[in-house]
């Protein structure tokens, strides 16, 4: 909803669709508004929403239905629709392979010629059937002539010489009941010969009467499978991946951790590795320490609102999807608390009055290093 009240006060929409190209970017900005519109219901901030966002932008899921490209537009696409939906529409080349079907009434139901009163006739009188026959032709006429005029450069008719009915005459067919046959035959019955000689009359420059040819009735199956050989590429230039991304945390622990060096190019926000009590104890100083915990606490003052109480019911849940035990539940949500209530200056102003877009988070940066380097020397 907020991103289409800004496209409609801004008008992106018509201004996009002013452009070459217009219509693919309007779709993928649409598309992209449906995602954050379902993403948003189910994060706690907006921070949370653009970190999803470019979370998806650098590592897209070309796997889910919903991320998939759509196209920007339906006109190129063949489109199924009944004769009631196409009223007013229209389309380059429309096909109606069964304009010859009819509806064999089986009930005297019409409307009086003069109080246009709905009747059903139970006895089935003649001249009820007839009354009713006559309205259902109308009708099929009406819509034979909408039909008829979708088509702007191409209108392609199927017809048959269908039998609906016994007759006894042989050959007859029953396509002069239909709102086509009407108009061919003149409501005239006929055979299939008769049916063929009232289409060629009508034919001319514009006009053209085909008989299909035979169709092949053979099962489709699939291909045999190729069983060539395969065989792996070979490299053809040298890789480099003696680099890696690491934190200033990581420049601490430069030299307490070989394993912090062997893992290539991650941001390892590492912390100290110690001998781990045999009961520690309950504190944020003993919460588990390390890239994945400090990743996982960073995440949480993103999605907090400052401004509102510690829920421990999220706080529970956050521990859970992320494979941490609850049992730190109550230790991280007074340790939230005071992080957002602790005084920073003397005017006693805390994180908990920042509201809004006011809490910012850390600028990254990026310090490209060619000699081994521990944080000392990067302070001196």
């Amino acid at each position: 909803p907020m991103l289409r009240a800004l496209m409609s006060a801004r008008n992106i929409a018509e201004n996009l669709l002013a452009t070459a190209g217009g219509e693919r970017r309007l779709t993928d900005i649409l598309h992209i508004s449906e995602l954050l519109q379902e993403a948003g219901s189910q994060l706690e901030s907006e921070h949370a929403l653009v970190r999803w966002l470019a979370q998806h932008i650098l590592e897209p899921d070309s796997n889910a239905s919903s991320q998939q490209l759509r196209l920007e537009s339906d006109k190129h696409l063949v489109q199924i629709v009944t004769i009631h939906k196409s009223k007013g529409l229209e389309y380059p080349l429309v096909w109606l392979p069964f304009i010859t079907h009819f509806r064999v009434l089986d009930q005297a139901f019409y409307h009086d010629r003069h109080s246009y009163e709905a009747v059903l006739d139970l006895s089935h009188a003649e001249e009820s059937i007839a009354l009713a026959e006559a309205e259902r032709l109308a009708e099929d006429l009406r819509l034979l002539y909408v039909a008829l005029t979708r088509a702007v450069w191409h209108c392609s008719l199927g017809v048959a010489p269908l039998v609906r009915r016994r007759s006894d005459k042989k050959g007859e067919t029953d396509v002069h009941q239909s709102a086509l046959g009407r108009l061919l035959q003149k409501g005239e019955p006929m055979d299939a010969a008769g049916l063929r000689a009232c289409i060629e009359a009508l034919c001319d420059e514009d006009i053209v009467c085909r008989t299909p040819g035979s169709t092949d009735n053979d099962r489709w199956q699939i291909a045999a499978a190729s069983h060539a050989e395969l065989s792996a590429r070979t490299l053809q230039r040298l890789l480099y991946d003696s680099w890696r991304v690491t934190s200033y945390s990581g420049l601490q622990q430069r030299g307490h951790s070989v394993a912090q060096d062997l893992i290539p190019r991650l941001d390892i926000d590492a912390a100290g590795v110690g001998e781990a009590a045999e009961a520690p104890a309950m504190t944020p100083h003993h919460f588990p320490r390390g890239a994945s915990p400090g990743t996982f606490l960073h995440s949480l003052f993103e999605e907090l609102d400052f401004t509102q109480p510690i829920d421990p019911q999220w706080v529970q849940e956050k521990l859970e999807l992320s494979g941490f035990e609850t049992r730190w539940e109550p230790v991280l949500t007074r340790w939230l608390d005071t992080v957002l209530h602790v005084p920073l200056n003397e005017t006693g102003v805390s994180l908990s009055v920042l509201t809004g877009r006011e809490p910012q988070g850390e600028m990254e940066l990026y310090l490209p290093l060619a000699e081994p380097l521990t944080a000392g020397a990067l302070e001196a």
